[in-house]
């Protein structure tokens, strides 16, 4: 590799570690102030930069929430393809796959929380999307293409477990697309369902069994019954 790639790389994953530096801070600012108190300052001085090198990754308040919400989608991604790489079965792979979902989707719980409960949060969307100069709307679009792929993204995985399991004969055969889907809204929905049950704890490993045995009774292949000829 020639020296000017090795630094396009070296480049490339400094700016990685430093955005990763970047929202880390944020998530800790903000678990600890509140969304409303949280400051620009407050996040540099937490991640350990300067308050410039801060702008090069974020250009405000509203943009670095837009960032956290994304950087969540890519760690859930990068949990999925893991599990995809594992030589287990598939039913395994399933079972890990919804315990990584709801795992990490429980650890950013409280922040998800402070964003949709937080006054704030409209207003600083609104201010982010009417910049003066335009660039608001523009980045609100490139949000939510970037959203879209990342969604995209781990939709392909769920749905190179399900084809795996077909392949495997360990899953009946189905439209793929359509379990996808399935699955998708079986997990937004017990999502849904804990935000709303704040006064209640609840138990993630057991909901995930039986979540994962629901799921595993519609997506089995049906054994024939015993004694009977194909």
């Amino acid at each position: 590799m020639a020296n000017s790639d090795i630094r396009t790389v070296r480049e490339a994953e400094r700016r990685r570690a430093n955005r990763e530096a970047i929202l880390r801070a944020a998530e800790a600012v903000i678990r600890r102030k509140g969304l409303t108190a949280t400051s620009m300052d407050d996040v540099a001085a937490e991640s350990g930069f300067s308050k410039p090198t801060l702008y090069r990754y974020v250009h405000s308040k509203a943009e670095l929430i837009f960032e956290l919400s994304h950087h969540h989608l890519e760690e859930m991604d990068v949990r999925l393809r893991e599990i995809l790489k594992r030589p287990i079965d598939p039913k395994d792979k399933l079972l890990e796959f919804l315990r990584a979902v709801f795992r990490l989707q429980a650890e950013k719980e409280s922040l998800t929380r402070l964003f949709l409960m937080d006054r704030s949060f409209l207003k600083l969307m609104h201010v982010f999307m009417a910049d003066s100069d335009k660039r608001g709307l523009e980045a609100e679009k490139q949000f939510f293409r970037r959203t879209i792929a990342q969604r995209r993204k781990i939709n392909e995985a769920a749905a190179e477990l399900l084809r795996e399991g077909i392949a495997k004969g360990v899953f009946r055969p189905f439209d793929v697309e359509k379990g996808v889907g399935f699955l998708g809204a079986v997990v937004m929905g017990y999502i849904a369902d804990r935000f709303w049950m704040m006064d209640q704890k609840p138990n993630l490993e057991s909901d995930v069994d039986i979540i994962y045995a629901f799921v595993r009774h519609g997506l089995d292949r049906l054994e024939p019954p015993q004694g009977a000829t194909s």
